[in-house]
């Protein structure tokens, strides 16, 4: 059993959503003045690399821009049925990725997760996916989590998840922009831990009730 899943709580962003009141008109302009600055700043982001070959029970993830890789990292699954999400994590000392797939109410579980983030409105409508990478060194860690994307789900049973996925991934501090292609192949599924699955939906739950009380307009 995945005993260490409090990433996929990260990846939802269910813990830093942003729940604060929209700004005013002056304020907006503002904001659109400084993103406006900022994508003129930002370099034109790398081609997308293709995707690499994989191994069964592997994350394999081929990278350039902000960060360069081409590699592969032992692979575990876990699922909740409430809320109805799978977890994929790849790890090993100095680095790792992650993938959450919020399942759609189907039969069919295969086919594509856009990449989509929670934030004051609510919880993203399944089928989404949230991908974060993070790097470690002795005095500095980096974290990217996807802006957008998409993951495609080719096989998903109680046993085991297998993909592809093709996203853009940026810094969460600096929005520095990496092209990530990679896959998951025929990755062990497990139960996640009871009491986690019990945070995440009652994280959800609070996101719905913030939602529901946003006034139109």
């Amino acid at each position: 059993m995945i005993r260490h899943p409090a990433v996929f709580l990260a990846l939802l962003g269910l813990a830093c959503a942003d729940r604060t009141p929209p700004p005013d008109a002056d304020a907006q302009m503002a904001t659109a003045d400084s993103l406006a600055e900022m994508a003129e700043a930002v370099p034109e982001p790398p081609p997308m690399p293709d995707h690499p070959g994989g191994r069964s029970g592997q994350l394999t993830a081929r990278a350039v821009g902000a960060f360069e890789l081409d590699r592969g990292w032992p692979a575990r699954a876990g699922r909740c049925a409430r809320p109805a999400m799978v977890v994929i994590l790849a790890e090993e000392p100095g680095s790792g990725a992650s993938i959450l797939l919020q399942l759609p109410a189907s039969s069919d579980l295969t086919g594509p997760y856009p990449v989509k983030l929670a934030d004051s409105l609510g919880v993203p409508a399944p089928p989404a996916s949230q991908l974060g990478f993070q790097f470690f060194e002795m005095n500095a860690a980096d974290a990217y989590q996807a802006a957008d994307g998409e993951v495609e789900v080719r096989e998903l049973t109680d046993r085991r998840v297998t993909g592809r996925f093709t996203v853009t991934m940026r810094h969460v501090i600096n929005d520095q922009i990496a092209r990530v292609a990679g896959t998951f192949q025929q990755v062990a599924v497990e139960p996640l831990p009871p009491d986690w699955c019990e945070r995440a939906a009652a994280a959800q739950d609070s996101l719905a009730v913030v939602d529901s009380t946003r006034v139109p307009g």
